[in-house]
């Protein structure tokens, strides 16, 4: 790829309509450093200027420079400029404390919350009227049926536990599922206080790992306590962009944040810091029967169906591909137990069933055959009942579901087939608690959403894998995994309490007594398996001191690895500063409700004038995307994927037009909306969700002011919205350096081959519109997530052009000798001197300009051509708009000119 094409044409952008923004608008040399400056009177520039007669004004470009070449003047112009000031300092970006003062004003402000941080009042008045009403409402008879629907094994701990709460500032509940711990404990806080005459005076948050979750609680109380939900009653619920609030003194308020590191078993917690009381309370479900994996082999006398297996070596290599040492050290205590346990079964179990249990260790894959039998069992030999089965993974739960639907006896009307899955239309899951009529068996196949988030009420029989998907977080190669691993003893107990709600039940462990033996207590806490730089700068806003020192005193402190890494990556992204202060970008990521790198997109969207397709992009990054998958339809879906994605090679774009099309189609009425979802298999309710959500960070950059609306379709933030390509180079600023490198395959009908620099040859995720491309235009791709499963994939990736990554990637470097241009010395481009100069000179001026922006928010002015603001990013635009495509029929030269050259041995390993 060359550079030598260029010329001083302007054309090519699209979006270029001229919308203004009415107000004052700061000038662009007002920062540090730079007011009052010009160019030397001898500049070839002021020369050419004053022989032309006429100029264009203090610190402006001759009035006949157009387009491409007024950007370049500023290049040229920032050189001279930055030459001038070499000897002067370099600028703090630390924030003055008058600035942090107000910013930290704004921090996590939201006017229907702002009661929660305010010093609570004693109200007389209340008190009397809420003590009142409570003794009124248990002096009715309805109130008392509805008390008795309710029967919690906590109620004869109610005075213990109250008079702990008023004597303890830390207590530790413990209790089986159904005791009622989430709903019972806070209503007894909340009684006493009312009983006492000082209702006013208590307020109670209570939060939930789900939105489900914290929605169905706060229903269930509100209908324990006669009344509905919210509107200005005792319990309502708070979850992001939805409430029913409840009144602000003397409530119950249920909500979805949550601390990430208290999961942790109970004797850390007794110890920690407080030396806490703890009460335990016993499950008030019934009794529930249990069988092992032998247990289920034996009753069923099965023999698992010859299938050819991976050999032994590949098992090996995938296993310690997804391994932790603490893994490997179970794993290894479990083989060298093995033959000690076989002797234990002798006496209780057939030949025919130890043979089997040795046939099944060696793989770590749920036999779904198994499962099958063991619903066929149950269904002919037990009573009526819902069963539940506890699967890891979308791709074991279609599996499953295709084996019941082979078999005649699933496909007839006395069976309902429930998956239970975020893939799955919301209409589907929401049957999901429906109970069928009388003769018809309800099967419900999920992941462990169904453990604690929800409660299926009529399920007596439960069929647990034994397996959880869970994502870990590899510090040494810098990579998230996700594997389904062996769940854990609290995971199991949860598992089993679904099945005696109603009535005896019975629970089906598909892993043996000696695998049961070996189970961590409890999962690995969150804090301790995942990424930590939203952590960090929350704890940097907070002013809560030092990062490392912070954490170390978590409950389950994460590795000084995590750590340093974390804060290596906010600095690498100029989010702290060497001495781990926030720099202004860190500032304002920290205030948005997002990881970093995305906070870094919707920042650059609104300066770049591209708003409403950035905060999609953004939204759906950072909740999940809008397409669903129903079960038989896989290839169907992927097609009207592909079909929206109009040949941008983008999954990034595909959302977007999907999410145009959904707004389009919702104007016209209802039904078009609900057709428009349904043909293209796209959930409503995500959509929605998505369009809440680009208003809540639409409103956090009006705030900040980077914008001068709240509303994400403004014109003047979306001068540039139609531009797709530089949407990609947006999208770039955002998530680099996730960048991968593209090869040919060598081969019309297969795919092409995708290169990391760390990880070598990866693979695009299936469920990608750019998964089966055979040529793409460019040799580059900017990915959002890099995942080890089965192998290394990249999630939700974008075909990119080397100007996006030049200018807006990381550092660049020219080889005059050899004629390139290299971003951060591994991306190499073929250019000739001239033009790589030119180009990195425009680079500089363009990151001195975003700086200033954003230290200083303002809105870019795009009527205002002579402005730098807007010359020097319309100059870059029309680079990216207009760069040709290359000649892919050109014996390959364009991947030969734009790929790597040497740099990394992973790129000429065709066959890894």
């Amino acid at each position: 790829m060359s550079f030598e094409g260029y010329d001083g044409r302007r054309g090519g952008r699209r979006g270029g309509r001229g919308f203004g923004r009415d107000g004052s608008r700061e000038r662009w040399d007002r920062g540090a450093g730079s007011s009052g400056s010009r160019p030397p009177r001898n500049s070839e520039w002021e020369s050419r200027e004053e022989r032309g007669g006429r100029g264009g004004g203090p610190n402006r470009p001759p009035s006949h420079l157009k387009g491409r070449e007024i950007g370049l003047w500023y290049a040229k112009w920032g050189g001279l400029k930055r030459k001038e000031n070499e000897r002067k300092s370099v600028r703090s970006y630390l924030l003055e404390p008058q600035e942090e003062r107000t910013e930290t004003e704004q921090i996590g402000k939201d006017k229907d919350l702002e009661y929660l941080f305010q010093e609570v009042v004693r109200e007389n008045a209340l008190d009397q009227q809420l003590k009142r009403d409570l003794e009124r409402k248990r002096a009715d008879s309805k109130y008392l049926e509805i008390l008795a629907l309710y029967l919690y094994s906590l109620f004869p701990f109610q005075q213990e536990l109250v008079e702990v709460i008023r004597s303890n500032q830390v207590l530790v509940v413990s209790g089986e599922t159904g005791c009622g711990k989430t709903t019972q404990v806070t209503q007894f806080i909340l009684d006493d206080y009312i009983d006492r005459g000082m209702g006013s005076l208590c307020r109670v948050v209570c939060t939930q790992p789900r939105r489900i979750s914290a929605i169905s609680v706060a229903e269930r109380v509100a209908a324990e306590r006669a009344e509905r939900v919210g509107d200005g009653n005792s319990c309502g619920y708070q979850i992001r962009l939805q409430s029913r609030l409840p009144r602000k003194q003397g409530s119950v308020l249920y909500c979805t944040t949550v601390s990430q590191s208290l999961s942790s078993s109970n004797p850390i917690l007794i110890q920690f810091k407080y030396n806490c009381p703890m009460i335990h309370i016993p499950g008030m479900t019934f009794p529930v029967q249990e069988f092992l994996l032998e247990d289920v082999v034996e009753m069923l006398r099965y023999r698992p169906q010859k299938q050819e297996r991976r050999p032994r070596w590949k098992r090996g290599f995938m296993q310690a591909q997804n391994s932790r040492p603490e893994k490997e050290q179970k794993e290894a205590e479990y083989k060298e137990s093995w033959p000690c346990y076989a002797r234990t079964l002798r006496d209780r179990y057939s030949d025919s069933t130890i043979e089997v249990l040795e046939m099944m260790d060696d793989d770590d894959k749920i036999d779904l055959e198994l499962v099958v039998q063991l619903i066929r069992h149950i269904v002919l030999s037990e009573e009526e009942g819902a069963i539940l089965v506890f699967l890891p993974g979308w791709d074991n739960i279609s599996s499953l579901n295709d084996l019941l639907m082979t078999q005649q006896m699933f496909k007839s009307d006395r069976f309902v087939i429930i998956p239970l899955h975020s893939l799955m239309p919301t209409v589907t899951q929401t049957s999901v608690f429906k109970r069928p009529p009388p003769g018809v068996r309800k099967i419900v196949i999920a992941t462990n959403i169904a453990e604690t988030s929800i409660t299926i009420d009529d399920v007596v029989f439960v069929i647990d894998g034994g397996k959880i998907k869970e994502t870990h977080f590899d510090t040494q190669n810098n990579i998230s995994t996700m594997a389904a691993e062996w769940v854990s003893l609290a995971n199991a107990k949860q598992r089993r309490g679904r099945a005696g709600r109603v009535c005896p039940g019975k629970c089906y462990h598909l892993y043996n007594s000696l695998r049961a033996s070996l189970m961590e207590a409890y999962q690995l806490p969150e804090i301790m398996r995942t990424p930590l730089e939203e952590l960090c700068l929350q704890i940097k806003i907070l002013k809560l001191g030092p990062i490392a020192e912070f954490l170390r005193k978590a409950l389950d402190p994460p590795t000084e690895e995590a750590i340093t890494l974390a804060i290596t990556h906010l600095m690498d992204l100029n989010a702290l500063d060497r001495s781990e202060a926030l720099t202004p970008l860190g500032f304002h990521l920290a205030r948005l409700p997002v990881e970093p790198h995305i906070g870094k997109l919707i920042l650059f969207g609104a300066l770049l004038g591209c708003l409403d397709p950035v905060l999609t992009i953004a939204a759906s990054l950072s909740f999940k995307d809008p397409f669903f998958i129903p079960l038989g339809k896989e290839k169907v879906a992927d097609m009207r994927r592909r079909t929206l994605s109009r040949d941008s090679k983008s999954d990034h774009l595909t959302i977007v037009n999907a999410f145009c099309g959904w707004e389009e189609a919702k104007l016209r009425s209802n039904q078009v909306e609900r057709e428009f979802c349904w043909s293209n298999f796209l959930s409503a309710n995500t959509l929605q969700m998505l369009h809440n959500m680009k208003g809540q960070f639409a409103e956090h950059l009006l705030g900040a002011g980077f914008i001068s609306s709240k509303n994400p379709k403004d014109p003047e933030a979306n001068f540039n919205s139609e531009n797709e390509k530089l949407i990609k180079a947006v999208i770039v600023a955002g998530l680099y350096p996730k960048v991968a490198m593209i090869k040919p395959s060598g081969s019309k009908k297969r795919p092409v081959r995708v290169y990391t620099k760390t990880d070598g040859k990866v693979c695009i995720h299936p469920k990608s519109v750019n998964a089966e491309e055979i040529q793409f235009n460019y040799s580059w791709l900017i990915y959002h997530l890099k995942m080890r499963t089965s192998s290394i994939f990249l999630y939700d990736c974008t075909e990119v052009s080397p100007f996006s990554l030049l200018f807006f990637g990381g550092d660049i470097t020219i080889q005059t000798d050899e004629e390139t241009i290299a971003v951060d010395e591994w991306i190499v481009f073929q250019s000739p001197a001239r033009i790589a100069n030119l180009v990195k000179s425009l680079k500089k001026e363009l990151d001195s300009l975003l700086e200033e922006k954003i230290r200083n928010p303002a809105p870019v002015d795009w009527r205002d051509s002579q402005s730098k603001d807007c010359a020097v990013i319309t100059a870059i635009i029309d680079l990216i708009t207009t760069q040709e495509k290359p000649n892919l029929n050109a014996a390959n030269t364009s991947w030969r000119n734009s790929a790597p050259t040497g740099h990394h041995r992973y790129f000429n390993d065709d066959e890894r």
